[in-house]
């Protein structure tokens, strides 16, 4: 009887010791704990129609949200949008028209890879080769976009390129910075770190990037204006508008996979066929993930101006109805308007780009604008000038690198085969009707694209329209529609100041300084001049200034563009001859030291004599 006291008592002590007693915490803000014997009310769970509301309410309060472009007075007002961050910039002079959260850091998702693209076609060749390692492959998971590629495979540049816009490939964005980062001497990440300070060279502000995939990482952000002026200097590249114009692509066999690869383009506004489909885009990139939500970034053209379009941390294909409607809103309140036929100031000698341009809001006048103006020579470690325009003054870029088009010919995209995988969008783009999945294929032969999906196409399905470099929409050459394109080191056109040799100039233009008779001036005459109205900018453009801006005479005798020595033609032969301020305060400044110095002589002299005559008379006292 004792023994099962004994043993009872020590089953209850066990079952006291196991179980747990009332937690106390001590954090500021919380409520102070029940008093013992108190019961604690639980906490009420929301029912799954609560959070939908709660969701609804925050929607719709992002959408109520007022534009802050359409704060600006005289500004055209913009529509609102579901996107928290939105902007529309004309490619070429910087001009935002369109403002919503700009500013804003978001996570990009896989319009990461316009970046990526940027910086490997400004580093590599067309038909480099792109080798995939273990490291370029093992991070994958299920669900993210990708191509298949094998460890040990090789693409060329042009095909992994395809494939990291049009496919949204993951291993292949990272194989083309492992590659690109190995040809800079460097590794990887030296890829990484150049997309930083490509980022900075651009103008960027808010961006910050650690992968080349827009996989997400809570240290890889960027704003709406970042990306759009990251969109603008890779729409300058004619490689990249060429591997735009392909709705599909297809990357040969390989030394390890004999069945061909179709990549599909995923955005819904380059297709025909689609509902969503707008002719005057040109080009872009889609992505999305759980934290980033639907990013989304745009080309546009319409034969007058090249727009970017941004929107960040959309809802599915509301991001493709936003876009839409501020691109329109664009194209209708807002025109270009030539600077060189304009411009009165007595400060500019000419413009060296006289397709220069402003762009104006419905109902603005020329005259209306504020102007900023900067001479030259300005220092590589001080190029930024105003709102977050960069420019590099007295230097040539290089040209963009030439593409080599792979091999193949123009074929219609073909419906793909049952049950293969599509090219999906960064790591899963949420289909039309906002639930996440995987698009699927057409099931009844439709064209592909035309369900708001980017099926794969069946095995051995030909190229897209790959073949040949395509032209703008006017016919011309791409570049030339009366604007200079960016030249690889991120200015934009109309941003530079002209070069000291007579050579080209960052905008495209020659150093000439107006008719063979004029000659070139040197950096100390070159200058840039800003347009703002309303606090925004309307636009830039590379001018020669006047000498009187300097505050001094024309020097007898300068070099013209030949680099022979002659003479300013407004000496017409009859040399001038003037002293500048600085010369005069110069002389002054000696004629002072003179002065000076003559005047301490003088006392010095005065006070030695002074002590001779008082010797003198000391010593006849003393005889």
């Amino acid at each position: 009887m004792i023994g099962k006291r004994f043993l009872t008592g020590v089953l209850a002590a066990a079952v006291f010791l196991v179980c747990p007693g009332p937690a106390v915490f001590a954090e500021e803000g919380q409520e102070a704990p029940a008093a013992e014997g108190a019961e604690a009310a639980p906490a009420a769970e929301k029912t799954p129609e609560e959070l939908a509301a709660e969701e609804d309410a925050r929607r719709n309060a992002i959408y109520e949200t007022v534009p802050d472009s359409n704060n600006l007075p005289g500004w055209p007002e913009g529509p609102k949008v579901h996107a928290a961050s939105a902007i529309v910039m004309d490619m070429e002079s910087g001009a935002v028209l369109y403002a919503k959260g700009a500013e804003e850091q978001h996570f990009p998702a896989s319009i990461t890879k316009l970046m990526t693209t940027l910086v490997a076609l400004e580093t590599g060749e067309p038909d480099d080769p792109v080798t995939f390692s273990a490291d370029s492959i093992s991070f994958l998971e299920p669900g993210d976009a990708s191509v298949g590629m094998l460890v040990g495979e090789q693409l060329s540049l042009n095909d992994a390129l395809h494939a990291v816009l049009l496919a949204s490939a993951n291993e292949v964005s990272y194989a083309v910075a492992e590659n690109m980062g190995i040809k800079m001497g460097g590794t990887y990440q030296t890829f990484i770190d150049r997309m930083n300070e490509r980022a900075l060279e651009l103008g960027c502000t808010g961006s910050h990037w650690v992968n080349a995939n827009g996989l997400h990482d809570d240290q890889h952000y960027t704003t709406a204006h970042d990306m759009a002026r990251i969109a603008a200097a890779v729409y300058q590249y004619e490689p990249f508008r060429h591997f735009m114009e392909s709705l599909q692509y297809t990357i040969g066999p390989t030394s390890m996979m004999e069945e061909p690869r179709t990549c599909w383009q995923n955005h819904k506004m380059l297709w025909p066929e689609n509902e969503y489909y707008y002719e005057f885009v040109k080009g872009g990139k889609t992505g999305y993930t759980d934290q980033s939500g639907t990013t989304l970034v745009t080309m546009a053209d319409n034969g007058d101006m090249r727009l970017a379009a941004v929107v960040l941390a959309d809802y599915g294909v509301q991001a493709y109805e936003d876009t839409r409607a501020m691109l329109e809103y664009a194209f209708a309140n807002f025109t270009k308007v030539t600077i060189a036929d304009k411009e009165t100031s007595g400060d500019i000698e000419n413009f060296p780009d006289q397709g220069a341009y402003v762009v104006l809001p419905a109902g603005v006048d020329f005259s209306q604008l504020e102007c900023q103006v900067a001479a030259g020579g300005i220092s590589a470690e001080t190029k930024h000038i105003s709102f977050d325009r960069w420019i590099q003054a007295l230097t040539a870029p290089p040209a963009p690198p030439a593409e080599t088009p792979a091999e193949g010919t123009e074929g219609t995209p073909e419906t793909p085969a049952e049950g293969t995988q599509p090219g999906q969008d960064g790591e899963a783009q949420a289909p039309a009707d906002g639930t996440e999945g995987t698009p699927e294929a057409p099931a009844d032969g439709t064209q592909p694209g035309t369900d708001g999906a980017a099926p794969a196409s069946a095995d051995g399905a030909q190229s897209g329209t790959d073949g040949a470099a395509p032209a703008s929409t006017d016919g011309a050459q791409p570049g030339t529609d009366g604007a200079a394109p960016a030249p690889a080191d991120g200015t934009l056109s109309g941003t530079a100041a002209v070069s000291d040799d007579g050579g080209t100039g960052e905008d495209g233009t020659t150093g000439t300084a107006g008719n063979e008779n004029e000659a070139v001036f040197g950096g100390e005459r070159a200058g840039t001049i800003l347009y703002t109205y309303a606090g925004q900018e309307a636009g830039h453009a590379a001018v020669v200034l006047t000498r009187a801006y300097f505050g001094e005479e024309p020097e007898a005798e300068w070099k013209p563009a030949d680099g022979s020595k002659g003479e300013s033609k407004e000496n017409d032969g009859k040399k001038k001859i003037s002293i500048s301020i600085q010369r005069l305060l110069m002389v002054a400044g000696a004629v002072l030291i003179l002065v000076i110095i003559v005047c301490i002589f003088i006392s010095r002299r005065k006070r030695s004599k002074e002590r001779k005559r008082r010797n003198r008379k000391n010593e006849k006292t003393l005889d």
